[in-house]
This record gives structure tokens, C-alpha cells and sequence, in this order.
């Protein structure tokens, strides 16, 4: 379902604006498959974060990106039981660009909510690789 969201990117400039988002989301209901490291977990769990908190800024990102891409010590968080009640398959439904960004966001909110216990963590990671810009 993920291949067939990330194609429409070609076909719908309003489904690229929140690929990113969309992508993350999906990684951290699935962390068994796409954040089996300490790395991949924080990569996932602060672009989410960024996303969402911080209107998926380019800087951040590409701060996070640099920061992980060093050397960096990192311990995993306890992986979650509960990521949300809305999925991909919810996505999925929507008929337009921008019905498709609605749900998407909507998504993304939920699952950044059902991370609460880690959002400081996932903040100071951000704090950290914005420092490291500097």
C-alpha cells in the first residue's frame, strides 16, 4: 500500500509536499521492519517530529540527516505496543491531492501522538543535531 501512496507522488505535486511525512508515519507503526537500529529509530522518530512540530522545515531535516549521518551514540527507546488507531489503509481511501494531504496529516498527528512518552527525546535529538549545524 506504501509503493502505491509513494507512486502518486509522480502524478500529484499535493502528494509529494507530504511524502516525507507519509513516510515516516509508516516506518514508526512498522518499527520492527524500518527502525530495528538505534539510528534508523531516531532518524524516523525525529523527522516525524520535525514533520509535525516543525511543518516538515527543510533545515531540520537536512540538520537530522548531517547529524545521523555522523558518528553518534544512541540508545533506542522502548518500542511502543499502541502507533495509532489510523493506517496506511485509511490513506489510502483518499480520492484527491489534497484530501490525500488531510489524511495524511491527520495520520501523522496520531501517530506522533501514540510516540507522547518519547517526545522529549525526540526533541533533544533534534536540539542536538541542530547544534551540531552550528
Amino acid at each position: 500500500m506504501y509503493d502505491a501512496i509513494a507512486a502518486q507522488v509522480y502524478g500529484d505535486p499535493s502528494y509529494a509536499v507530504v511524502h516525507d511525512l507519509a513516510f515516516d508515519a509508516y516506518c514508526m507503526q512498522h518499527p520492527g521492519t524500518y527502525c530495528r537500529s538505534a539510528k534508523s529509530y531516531a532518524a524516523h522518530l525525529t523527522r516525524l517530529c520535525c514533520g509535525i512540530e516543525h511543518d516538515g522545515d527543510r533545515t531540520v531535516y537536512a540538520a537530522i540527516q548531517k547529524w545521523l549521518n555522523g558518528k553518534v551514540t544512541l540508545h533506542k527507546p522502548e518500542v511502543l505496543s499502541d502507533l495509532g488507531g489510523v493506517t496506511i489503509a485509511d490513506v489510502r481511501a483518499a480520492r484527491t491531492g489534497e484530501e490525500h494531504m488531510q489524511r495524511v496529516r491527520a495520520w501523522a498527528g496520531i501517530v506522533w501522538e501514540a510516540y507522547e512518552a518519547q517526545h522529549d527525546v525526540a526533541r533533544a535529538w533534534i536540539r542536538d543535531a541542530q547544534a551540531q549545524q552550528r
